[in-house]
């Protein structure tokens, strides 16, 4: 029979180590009688864990305990929920990661020279929320476009609006990736 360092051997000794501690600080000294009455039930535990080769917590696989009656849930009491801790890092890993994969994609779509791989792309953002923002039309916002020239209004009704889109922004699922580059009509400056 071979033991692994770890499971419930470790969690056997660390509270074996705990209890004799505890026997010696409350106990002035440190007798025999003392130590067994102290460490009894952690030794009990430890060999029922070594013998059945299980741990002495829930399994990381187990499904999560109900609460007791007349308990509010999440006021369980236990073992930490270490695979809830890691959570929020591998949502925030995962955010992270498909941001790089959008942006590549934008990159590759800015400079593909085949309409089928352009098309591909399009279909494939369309897919998973990104969209193209074509700003051609509307009133100029300074905090959604960027002007990248200027041409002259038709009339004053256009002043402000945008001519043309030179170079089209993305939003993925209503954020803002890349501000659109646009042409904005201007009207006659008077001197």
């Amino acid at each position: 029979m071979t033991f692994r360092l770890g499971g419930p051997l470790v969690g056997a000794l660390v509270g074996l180590a705990a209890a004799g501690l505890g026997a010696v600080f409350i106990a002035d000294d440190l007798t025999w009688r003392t130590f067994a009455i102290a460490c009894g039930p952690v030794v009990i535990a430890a060999v029922v864990a070594v013998a059945t080769g299980r741990s002495l917590t829930a399994p990381a696989s187990a499904p999560p305990a109900r609460p007791a009656p007349g308990r509010a849930p999440g006021a369980n009491s236990g073992p930490i929920p270490t695979a809830q801790l890691a959570e929020p890092a591998l949502a925030a890993q995962t955010i992270a990661d498909r941001a790089a994969l959008v942006e590549a994609c934008i990159w590759m779509r800015d400079r593909a020279t085949s309409p089928a791989l352009a098309s591909q792309l399009d279909q494939t953002f369309q897919r998973v929320g990104v969209a193209a923002v074509d700003a051609t039309g509307q009133r100029f916002d300074p905090a959604v476009h960027e002007a990248g020239a200027t041409v002259a209004a038709p009339g004053p009704a256009e002043d402000g609006i945008i001519a043309r889109t030179e170079t089209v922004g993305y939003s993925d699922r209503g954020r803002l990736l890349r501000h659109p580059v646009v042409t904005v009509y201007r009207g006659q400056v008077r001197a």
